[in-house]
């Protein structure tokens, strides 16, 4: 019989992460920087809305006032309609005709989560009809604007709007069937 001690257990060596779970670390960490930093005032619900009155719809996503603010609706681009000399997009007519047809006169209720404008002096706001329906994700859902997400998107809202614009192009909705076609 040998005095000598067993060897000590091999100790596992430890692997350098793959890439996959850097990526999922950092996704993570961005994620809580976003909910914890960046996060816009959310959750408010219909009672916190600020309920005014449309008085002229200027564009696919911007509106007028009867409190003389204009409003540019936030998270979405609808085609412009083509003022001070450009020539309007195609799909323009009919996305604020719509726009029109939805608010026009009506009272509605807006969600403002910064007192920041934009540079046209517009207030940014999420917009509801009286009732609570969700007019900027209807816009997207119908075909009448593009999702606008460069400068972020509300956790409590980005999925819903996302998922809008995504059913609008698979089913070729509004200006997603009309790539080629011009303005009528």
């Amino acid at each position: 019989m040998s005095d000598s001690a067993p060897p000590p257990p091999k100790r596992p060596q430890r692997r350098s992460p793959t890439p996959g779970t850097l990526a999922f670390v950092v996704f993570i960490v961005l994620a809580m920087l976003r909910m914890l930093v960046f996060r816009p005032e959310s959750g408010l619900g219909p009672d916190s809305k600020q309920l005014v009155t449309v008085i002229k719809v200027i564009d696919g996503d911007t509106i007028e006032l009867t409190d003389g603010r204009t409003v540019r609706l936030l998270g979405i681009d609808a085609p412009e309609a083509g003022f001070f000399g450009k020539v309007a997009e195609p799909w323009s007519k009919e996305s604020t005709q719509w726009l029109r047809s939805q608010i026009d006169g009506k009272q509605i209720r807006l969600r403002i989560d910064s007192e920041e404008k934009d540079r046209y002096q517009r207030t940014l706001a999420w917009v509801y009809t009286r009732d609570g329906e969700f007019i900027n994700e209807r816009l997207l859902s119908e075909g009448h604007a593009k999702l606008l997400a460069d400068y972020g998107l509300p956790l409590d809202l980005e999925p819903r709007l996302r998922a809008a614009e995504s059913e609008a192009r698979i089913e070729k909705r509004g200006l997603w069937g009309v790539s080629r076609r011009s303005n009528k």
